[in-house]
């Protein structure tokens, strides 16, 4: 069984930056406002969690999420950038838990919080 304490440490953090384009859009998920929409948020935190995993096991493990929670609690306008970081929150056995934090603009502005969960598969 791969153990997630072999490839991550509690604490470690991973950052990138999303933009919200048109098919990030809340239009497109049913919402009245051109703004980043809350699933596309939750697909950005599982995705980036899914690639982190990937890389730290050398191509030789994969993931399956068992549970995402997010806070999506202010509007990204389309165009502007979105600074997502997740970090190794908790490790047990062969799955970890990460928080995110999404912000946007000069000052940081909060836009999204959560937690997600993914299990350790051996390719």
């Amino acid at each position: 069984m791969l153990e997630a304490r072999a490839l991550f440490q509690t604490g470690q953090q991973f950052e990138k930056t999303c933009v919200v384009d048109a098919a990030a859009s809340s239009l497109n998920y049913g919402g009245d406002l051109d703004v980043l929409a809350t699933p596309v948020i939750v697909y950005w935190i599982e995705s980036y969690a899914t690639e982190c995993i990937r890389l730290a096991g050398g191509g030789r493990c994969g993931s399956v999420g068992h549970a995402v929670s997010v806070r999506h609690v202010a509007p990204a306008l389309r165009g502007s950038a979105v600074h997502l970081t997740i970090t190794v929150e908790t490790l047990f056995g062969n799955s970890l838990r990460f928080s995110a934090r999404a912000v946007t603009g000069e000052g940081g502005t909060l836009i999204a919080t959560g937690t997600h969960d993914r299990t350790l598969v051996e390719l």
